[in-house]
């Protein structure tokens, strides 16, 4: 029962019981998109889980939200959630490949979205997802929140990629100057995963468009939410186009146990042209709509496939 005074409208049916959260972030030019990787949703999810597609105002005509909620089945809520993103001026140089609603995408899902009432209030774990992610399978043998509930487990991914220089100009920088400031050393984690050869930045990120997590983590830990502040106060996802994957990566690997932290190998997944198969199977077959030459698939979920980011925490594997 939601007792927590946040009114969400539920389509289709009410949660069952609020332990997670399924959310993206949409806007009406990916409904496409957003159609195909709700269909994938239902048909691989273990247990009906509330989604929530976060918008800001473009996805409140009652006939988009009556199709999308069609489009699950009929035991999973759907809730359609406005936000406002906060006034700019100082951004990056690069609307023509990124423009300001990337920024504000990088801005919701690192800092914002776990302060929403919805995740203060009423979930505690969310299952991040964007419009182009679409789960291959097999179906879960496993429901994911329970996984990570039973588990104890703080944040859950399913592939590592390496970020782009020119994308994170300053971000190692500040991260250090934020442990000195706390008179902190890098981890183990971050030595081994976030560290160059030459004790560099190693640029290697979850990639987090498939992100679990507890909400609380990124509020109530003081470390964490501390560096998010900083990174919040220095612009840099505005100015510079810092995504939120380094952001979340440096926070994880710093300041999360390697226990509370795991990679899910026993499903498929698929995002933009990036893929990944099910630890117990070869091959997995992409969908029709989602084929074409340039696909990448990701051996073991790394990118490259000696990532040390990839082969640090432990997995979720088949049964």
């Amino acid at each position: 029962m939601n007792e927590s005074g946040w009114n969400v409208k539920w389509f289709n049916q009410a949660p069952v019981d609020y332990l997670g959260v399924i959310v993206y972030l949409a806007r009406r030019s990916e409904l496409y998109k957003l159609n195909m990787s709700l269909l994938s949703l239902r048909r691989y999810l273990r247990k009906p889980r509330p989604v929530v597609i976060f918008h800001d105002d473009d996805l409140n005509d009652i006939g988009i939200q009556l199709a999308l909620a069609k489009t699950l089945r009929s035991d999973i809520p759907l809730g359609f959630e406005h936000i406002r993103f906060p006034a700019q001026t100082n951004i990056a140089h690069d609307h023509d490949r990124y423009p300001l609603g990337y920024h504000h995408m990088c801005q919701f899902f690192a800092i914002m979205l776990p302060h929403h009432p919805l995740l203060t209030n009423m979930f505690t774990y969310y299952w991040r997802l964007d419009s182009d992610s679409h789960l291959l399978g097999p179906p879960l043998v496993d429901d994911l929140f329970d996984y990570m509930n039973e588990k104890r487990l703080q944040y859950a991914f399913v592939m590592v990629e390496v970020d782009a220089s020119e994308y994170v100009q300053g971000l190692w920088e500040l991260f250090h100057q934020f442990l000195a400031r706390l008179c902190l050393k890098p981890s183990m984690a971050v030595k081994k995963t976030q560290t160059s050869f030459f004790s560099g930045y190693s640029y290697s990120i979850f990639y987090n468009n498939f992100e679990l997590s507890n909400a609380s983590m990124w509020r109530d830990e003081s470390s964490i939410a501390g560096w998010l502040r900083q990174v919040d106060e220095a612009k840099g996802i505005y100015s510079h186009r810092w995504g939120d994957a380094p952001i979340h990566t440096l926070a994880v690997t710093q300041f999360v146990e390697r226990d509370r932290v795991v990679k899910i190998s026993d499903l498929g997944y698929f995002h933009r042209r990036e893929y990944v198969c099910a630890d117990e199977v070869r091959s997995c077959v992409v969908p029709t709509h989602l084929e074409a030459s340039a696909n990448r698939p990701f051996p073991r979920g790394c990118h490259p496939v000696t990532n040390p980011l990839c082969q640090y925490y432990p997995e979720k594997r088949g049964k």
